[in-house]
């Protein structure tokens, strides 16, 4: 970016950056309780990143992370202030609430009007809150911004990707550690009237399903590793749900989404339910949080001629590579062959032939090495003591151990049929690892 368009976009970093602050212990502590109450936490890979930013202190890293869950920016900046990383997250610009208090208005709508009295002493606004903790915004439409003077900024999307552009470079240049999230689907659902970028939808998954990595941003870590002469590594980030926190609120909020409701509503809407599910009692479920080994980005070939060609071109191939290795590092959970045995329709099936379709997929994955590295699956959470793959029955009890402890389970036995009572929830757990199984239930 030439310095001019950068000194100037400069000028409205207020609009989106971080403003990252260490927090106290206390909520350190609440936050690791709510983890510890909702989820059974495998992590691999981070000891390995811990090294390298020992040894490497002069580079940037970006992490690019699927994206399943609002519970994903929580997990991650808690789990990097476990190991004293610093970390720093992309986030929506419709997530940072300017005029939504968390002691004022949050607390006491989603955990009880007793909370207000915390108000008295404190005040913090959702915006506030986010950008405290690690995070910075991206903008996916124009908006225009009504500043504290009274003066209004107009950001169209020419301007909202030279700000997105200038911020990565004024990352890079601090040598940072930052996490975006580069999925998209192609179903076309406007969903959180998301940035459409050559008909896609890009961020949060409400179907499980990630179609792969936009390469715009791994155009944007090229540039800014060029511009600045640094060194930017790229880690690839699996975040694997045994369940989603907010699997069967997906329906309510799409139906909003229909219903023309206010982006605010819906959102707190989101977040009240996110919250609720940290604390309530209820079976915990596992969770895997998988890195990959940084992978520097190569810029000596960026010289010369149709050098935005060139860029351009490389940026597709990172995005290629990094969404195979993320995909590749998703885990087997026991629901995940379960819901993978019914139809396209989840029609009721019989306990026999559950069993049958349930060992024809534990064959399957058994001797599966999936992607252009022929790489094993990831069947850790489905291994018994043995160190083989669990029974077609122990398989049925642990799924109903997590998706019928609810009052409006998932699934159910009705006689001697297996029923589906929510095919959204059924279809979320069957895409997560619907690149592994490909042919083989057809």
């Amino acid at each position: 970016m030439k310095k001019p368009l950068f000194e100037k976009m400069k000028s409205m970093f207020h609009l989106m950056e971080h403003d990252y602050q260490e927090i106290s212990p206390l909520e350190m502590l609440i936050y690791r309780l709510a983890r510890g109450n909702t989820y059974n936490m495998r992590v691999v890979g981070l000891e390995g990143i811990k090294r390298f930013r020992r040894d490497n202190p002069d580079c940037a890293i970006t992490f690019k992370s699927n994206h399943l869950s609002e519970a994903d920016f929580v997990l991650l900046a808690v789990l990097f202030r476990d190991h004293g990383l610093r970390l720093l997250i992309e986030g929506g610009s419709n997530l940072f609430l300017e005029n939504i208090d968390i002691f004022e208005d949050l607390l006491p709508k989603l955990l009880g009007p007793s909370f207000r009295t915390l108000a008295q002493s404190r005040r913090l606004t959702v915006a506030q809150y986010l950008s405290q903790r690690g995070a910075f915004k991206v903008f996916r439409n124009p908006v225009s911004l009504t500043q504290p003077n009274g003066e209004e900024i107009k950001l169209g999307r020419k301007e909202i990707l030279s700000l997105a552009r200038a911020y990565r470079q004024q990352l890079v240049m601090g040598k940072e550690m930052y996490l975006t999230f580069p999925g998209f689907s192609t179903v076309r659902s406007g969903l959180l009237d998301l940035l459409k970028m050559d008909s896609v939808k890009t961020g949060r998954s409400y179907t499980g399903k990630i179609d792969g990595f936009h390469h715009l941003p791994f155009q944007m870590d090229i540039e800014a590793s060029l511009d600045t002469g640094i060194d930017v590594y790229i880690v690839g980030v699996n975040v694997a749900y045994e369940r989603v926190l907010e699997d069967d609120n997906f329906q309510e909020l799409t139906r909003l989404h229909e219903a023309g409701a206010d982006p605010q509503e819906i959102y707190l809407k989101d977040l009240g339910y996110v919250v609720n599910r940290f604390l309530e009692d209820k079976r915990k479920a596992d969770l895997s949080i998988k890195f990959t080994v940084p992978r520097k980005v190569d810029t000596k070939p960026m010289r010369g001629d149709v050098l935005g060609a060139k860029i351009k071109f490389a940026a597709h191939a990172c995005a290629r590579e990094t969404f195979e290795q993320v995909m590749g590092m998703q885990p087997v959970f026991p629901a995940n062959i379960f819901f993978s045995a019914f139809d396209e329709q989840f029609s009721r099936m019989s306990v026999g032939v559950m069993r049958e379709k349930i060992d024809d997929l534990r064959e399957h994955l058994r001797h599966l090495a999936w992607g252009r590295h022929k790489r094993r699956v990831d069947l850790h959470f489905v291994l018994g003591y043995n160190h083989q793959i669990m029974s077609a029955d122990e398989i049925i009890n642990r799924t109903f151990e997590i998706f019928t402890a609810t009052e409006q389970p998932a699934t159910s036995l009705d006689g001697n049929m297996f029923v589906v009572h929510n095919r959204d929830v059924a279809a979320q757990y069957r895409n997560h690892i619907g690149h592994f199984f490909g042919e083989a239930k057809k």
